[in-house]
């Protein structure tokens, strides 16, 4: 799994495959260095809070299925830095993009 820098070669099965536990986690790691290796905004894009930022999955991992290729779920038009308040927002269904 060290091995997967940015998901460019493998599928959500063969993420899963190969971490058993906290595949999800790893597909965020991996959104979380493309974003900030990428020229997309570092604070909160409905705040402009900048002091700390989560980057988010627009549609969820979940709602990928297994066949997906990584970096079709970490594409950049489906991430976004939300503040802590508006990721909660976002996943309890109160945000909406």
């Amino acid at each position: 799994i060290a091995n997967i820098v940015d998901g460019s070669r493998f599928s959500l099965s063969e993420l899963k495959a190969k971490a058993k536990y906290q595949h999800s986690a790893r597909v965020r790691q991996i959104a979380r260095n493309l974003y900030r290796q990428s020229n997309k905004s570092k604070q909160c894009v409905i705040c402009g809070y900048d002091k700390h930022y989560e980057v988010c999955h627009i549609k969820p991992i979940q709602g990928f299925a297994d066949a997906t290729p990584i970096s079709t779920i970490n594409d950049l038009d489906n991430l976004v830095a939300l503040c802590p308040n508006h990721y909660w927002e976002l996943d309890h269904g109160l945000l909406n993009f």
